[in-house]
């Protein structure tokens, strides 16, 4: 599966995982499924790991969509993990669109910065 979470109530934190080809039907089942789990808690922090991606298909439109539809608290830490350039731009373009909301999202290229960031 190439977008799969848990979510970790101790820690009150939710991880994303994207691995592989990831398409705009994943990003829409996923940004879907996630705020209806009943273990989802929209003030969790989140730590989104993309380091996984070997290609991405995702529009500009799934990630302005994605950006403008947030579930989680604004003000509420988001970490993403981008190590391609690929990658790291996407995360840069939906942090900025979200961040537009009230949103807190910071792209990382090193994981453990981005835990340190979100305090895990």
């Amino acid at each position: 599966m190439p977008i799969s979470y848990q979510i970790d109530p101790k820690q009150q934190l939710v991880v994303s995982h994207l691995s592989g080809v990831v398409t705009n039907d994943e990003v829409q089942a996923h940004n879907s499924s996630l705020p209806t789990d009943p273990h989802f808690d929209p003030n969790y922090r989140q730590l989104i790991d993309l380091t996984g991606i070997t290609e991405i298909r995702i529009t500009t439109d799934t990630v302005t969509t994605a950006a403008q539809h947030q579930y989680f608290t604004p003000g509420t830490r988001r970490a993403f993990v981008a190590t391609s350039e690929a990658t790291f731009g996407m995360a840069r373009m939906f942090a900025l669109r979200a961040e537009a909301g009230g949103q807190t999202i910071e792209v990382f290229r090193d994981r453990a910065k981005a835990e340190k960031w979100l305090g895990i």
